[in-house]
């Protein structure tokens, strides 16, 4: 479908009418509404109710609404980019990374893509399960998310070619300061802890490979939850508990003293790094990041 036609319908789900779809979209009435009947007589359905007045959008339409704005959306995107590439002479690629990967590795990601290649690096954050359908959706890419060494890789698909490009281990910290207060505790039978969601990859890794293994030693005491690492590891170093966190995101704290390892005492989850890209792809862009990021990482 054209992408004018789509912000069309778009205009008309906006604005509820006819009229005022035509102010947004800069036209005259007339002329709105005989592109909308040709568009209906390509598509063979009805996009505007004519039962009412004043004419709005068919039912039809508004049913898939959400559809069209996240083709609109999809469609804008993708112009912006090819105009970028024309203009500046920059490919861009997109790379979905979980948050964790993005906040400790971000930097890296990017010096070892962008600048050999100047190529524009799109970074999208997001969770693990998000990060793998925006690759199965090919709005990424590149998916770069983290793995449970100790847990079973799972069926490889066939259509994804995977690589592993690191190494990282969750460890639990906690604040210097209030190290021996924390650990006296747990000692007495008592663990203060920053938990994950169950339903996300962090809390999933920490409940089964961490907290599995002290529960038999000790309450676990949640004194407070986030989905996000970073979160975590700011709660830690309020002193709150102890938060499992990747090592490379604890590390600029922990040469400044400012949190403590305990890895010893409570043991830590041993991750790879994985990369994952379509196995078939004629993006240049995409087959150079590919080579930078598994030598170079």
């Amino acid at each position: 479908m054209r992408i004018d036609w789509i912000e069309d319908l778009v205009a008309l789900l906006d604005s509820g009418g006819v009229a005022d779809a035509a102010r947004l979209r800069n036209i005259t009435q007339p002329a709105f509404s005989r592109r909308i009947r040709v568009l209906e007589d390509v598509l063979g359905i009805e996009l505007i109710d004519r039962s009412v007045k004043p004419s709005g959008p068919s039912r039809v339409l508004r049913d898939r609404e959400s559809d069209l704005r996240k083709q609109a959306g999809d469609l804008r995107r993708l112009v912006s980019e090819m105009r970028q590439e024309q203009t500046l002479g920059v490919r861009q690629l997109v790379i979905a990374s979980q948050h964790a990967i993005t906040t400790s590795l971000g930097t890296q990601i990017i010096n070892a893509v962008a600048k050999p290649s100047h190529t524009h690096i799109r970074l999208r954050s997001a969770n693990r399960d998000e990060c793998e359908t925006l690759l199965i959706s090919r709005q990424a890419e590149i998916a770069l998310t983290y793995r449970i060494k100790a847990e079973p890789a799972g069926e490889e698909q066939s259509f994804l070619a995977e690589a592993i490009i690191g190494s990282e281990m969750l460890i639990p910290v906690c604040a210097t300061d209030h190290a021996e207060d924390l650990m006296a505790r747990f000692r007495e039978g008592t663990l203060r802890i920053i938990g994950y969601p169950a339903d996300v990859f962090l809390g999933a890794a920490v409940t089964r490979h961490a907290l599995s293994n002290l529960r038999d030693q000790c309450e676990i005491s949640v004194i407070a939850e986030t989905g996000l690492s970073t979160a975590a590891l700011q709660l830690a170093q309020s002193g709150l508990g102890v938060a499992w966190v990747p090592e490379a995101l604890a590390q600029p704290a922990l040469q400044r003293g400012e949190l403590r390892r305990l890895v010893p005492e409570l043991g830590g989850i041993d991750m790879d790094l994985v990369a994952q890209r379509w196995a078939s792809t004629p993006n240049v862009a995409t087959l150079e990041a590919w080579t930078r990021l598994t030598t170079a990482l």
